[in-house]
C-alpha cells in the first residue's frame, strides 16, 4: 500500500491543532478522502507540514492539504517543502508552483481571463485614488498580494472613502481590482481540475447584504457553470503551470457579461468535497496516477 503525507498545520484561525488533526471544516472533506484512498491502495497519514523528518519516514508522497497557517510564515513553509523535496520525498504540488502561486501577481500571466488590476507596492491615498480611473470603476476592492481568507481586504467607493478606511486594508504591497457587481447575486464560482481532469463545481453565494463569499452565511451549492466560465477558466489554466495535481480556479461574472478569473489557487485550497464528495475519487485518483498505482 502506497503511503502519502497529507500535510497539514498546527492551527488554524490562532488554534492549536492537535496531531492527526485538521480544522473541522476539512473534517468530511479528509474523510471521503481516507475513504476513496482505501479503495486504491492508498494510506494517508495527516502531518504537520513543518516535520522536517518527513523524507525519513517512508513516505511515497506528500500532498499539500491544510496547511492553513502557512501565510503568517510564508517564508518557512517554502523552505520546508523545498527541504522535502532536496531530500527525496515528492511534494504536490511541488514548490515550485506554490511560489509561483504565493504571490497574486500571477494573474498577469493569465491572459485576458484575468481580472484587470492595478499593482502597487504601496497601497497609499494617491495611488487608490488614481486606481479608480484607471479601471473607470464605481467601486473597487483593495487586497494584499499575499494573503488568504479575505483578510485585509477592503471594499471602497468613489467619492465614499477616506484614507482612513485604508487603516483595515493590506500593510505590504497590494492589488485593487474593480468590484463586480455580480458577486452579489450570481455568486464566485470554484471550477476544479485534479491531474489534469476536470472533476466539479461550486457556486459561492455571499449571504444577504453581504460580499464576501468565503465567510460565515455564504451558501454554496455544486453546480455546473455556464460554459462561457469554463472557456475562461480552462483560458487561464493553459497558461498556468501545468501537470498540477490539483487545482482551484474562481471566477466572478463582470460588469460587461464576461467572466472573469480572480484566482488561481494551486497551494491548499479548500476542495469542497462536502458539496461534490464524488471529487474525493477523481483527487484520489490523480494521487494514484502520480504513484503509478
Amino acid at each position: 500500500m502506497a503511503r502519502v503525507a497529507y500535510l497539514t498545520g498546527r492551527t488554524y484561525r490562532g488554534t492549536p491543532l492537535g496531531p492527526g488533526a485538521v480544522p473541522q471544516l476539512e473534517e468530511k472533506s479528509r474523510d471521503l478522502i481516507l475513504a476513496a484512498g482505501k479503495k486504491r491502495g492508498v494510506e494517508f497519514e495527516i502531518v504537520y507540514w513543518d516535520e522536517l523528518d518527513l523524507p525519513q519516514r517512508g513516505f511515497d508522497l506528500a500532498v499539500i492539504r491544510t496547511t492553513w497557517d502557512y501565510t503568517e510564515r510564508a517564508d518557512q513553509f517554502l523552505r520546508a517543502l523545498e527541504s522535502h523535496e532536496r531530500n527525496g520525498l515528492r511534494v504536490c504540488n511541488p514548490s515550485q508552483v506554490v511560489r509561483w502561486n504565493m504571490r497574486k501577481t500571477y494573474l498577469q500571466e493569465l491572459g485576458p481571463s484575468a481580472i484587470e488590476t492595478v499593482w502597487t507596492d504601496k497601497p497609499d491615498a494617491h495611488t487608490v485614488s488614481q486606481a479608480f480611473d484607471a479601471l473607470d470603476a464605481a467601486e473597487v476592492v483593495l487586497k494584499p498580494q499575499v494573503g488568504a481568507g479575505s483578510v485585509r481586504t477592503v471594499r471602497l467607493r468613489r467619492n465614499a472613502w477616506s484614507e482612513a478606511d485604508l487603516i483595515d486594508g493590506p500593510i505590504g504591497p497590494a492589488m485593487i481590482q474593480p468590484y463586480l457587481r455580480a458577486i452579489e447575486t450570481e455568486g464566485e464560482r470554484s471550477l476544479f481540475w485534479f491531474g489534469g481532469e476536470y472533476s466539479h463545481a461550486v457556486r459561492k453565494v455571499p449571504a444577504a447584504g453581504d460580499w464576501l463569499a468565503n465567510v460565515s452565511g455564504a451558501r454554496f451549492v455544486a453546480e455546473t457553470p455556464p460554459p462561457a466560465a469554463i472557456e475562461a477558466a480552462e483560458a487561464a489554466r493553459a497558461r498556468a503551470p501545468q501537470d498540477l495535481l490539483y487545482v482551484r480556479i474562481d471566477l466572478v461574472l463582470g460588469d460587461d457579461g464576461a467572466w472573469r478569473v480572480i484566482e488561481i489557487e494551486a497551494i491548499e485550497p479548500y476542495l469542497f468535497l462536502d458539496f461534490a464528495p464524488e471529487g474525493a475519487d477523481v483527487f484520489v485518483g490523480a494521487i494514484a496516477r502520480v504513484l503509478g498505482a
